[in-house]
């Protein structure tokens, strides 16, 4: 039909691609929509491997810490530190947000920031930090 109304002084329309932009592997569309591509080197298997097992020798710090007796501001404290150190190879190898853009990267950390906050409030709220 487009070649029959090009004939009479009609604009002929294009006909859309077949797969979207997002399915497609050319390099103009790896920048705007995806965030793969040879800019950004996943880490191997063992590199995953590597951070398990440092994640479970932190759990084991953590477990340790409990029968280790302390002050609870302290043993709060450094079971917080742990946590959040765990939080952070998990949100940054395992969500792949270090692979991210850095939009969604600051996005993320903001509200862990803000989520922080409300923890320690509520824990001076409780009287467990004091």
């Amino acid at each position: 039909m487009a070649e029959e109304q090009e004939g009479e002084g009609a604009v002929a329309t294009e006909e859309e691609p077949a797969a979207t932009p997002e399915l497609e592997a050319a390099p103009e569309h790896q920048g705007a929509l995806l965030h793969h591509g040879a800019q950004h080197s996943h880490p191997s298997p063992v590199k995953y491997v590597g951070i398990a097992i440092l994640l479970a020798i932190i759990t084991g710090l953590e477990v340790g810490l409990y029968y280790i007796h302390m002050p609870e501001w302290l043993l709060v404290t450094f079971l917080m530190v742990l946590a959040l150190l765990k939080f952070t190879m998990v949100a940054a190898f395992f969500m792949h947000l270090k692979f991210d853009s850095p939009m969604l990267r600051r996005l993320f950390i903001t509200g862990i920031v803000l989520a922080a906050v409300v923890y320690t409030v509520a824990l001076l709220t409780l009287r467990v930090l004091v």
